[in-house]
């Protein structure tokens, strides 16, 4: 089941670069949005400082919302995994 986790980050990746490149986004800019497809916080953040991206902004504030909701989530997905 855990690898099951480990699959959809990287399809997460995957998907929403894709996506954002469809979308009209450059690719800097669609690398640095599709990081957070793996719910990667921090280094959404740091990709898109790497890269310039004119949405780092945005990105800092999906980033640490995201961060925010963990202790949220943590207890189900822990419920739902060894239950």
């Amino acid at each position: 089941l855990m690898m099951l986790f480990g699959g959809a980050a990287q399809f997460g990746i995957f998907f929403t670069l894709s996506l954002a490149t469809l979308m009209g986004f450059s690719l800097q800019d669609a690398a640095s949005v599709g990081i957070i497809g793996a719910a990667d916080g921090p280094t959404s953040i740091f990709v898109a400082n790497y890269f310039g991206s004119k949405y780092l902004g945005a990105i800092i504030v999906a980033a640490y919302s995201y961060m925010a909701l963990v202790p949220i989530i943590q207890p189900v997905v822990i419920r739902a995994v060894t239950t």
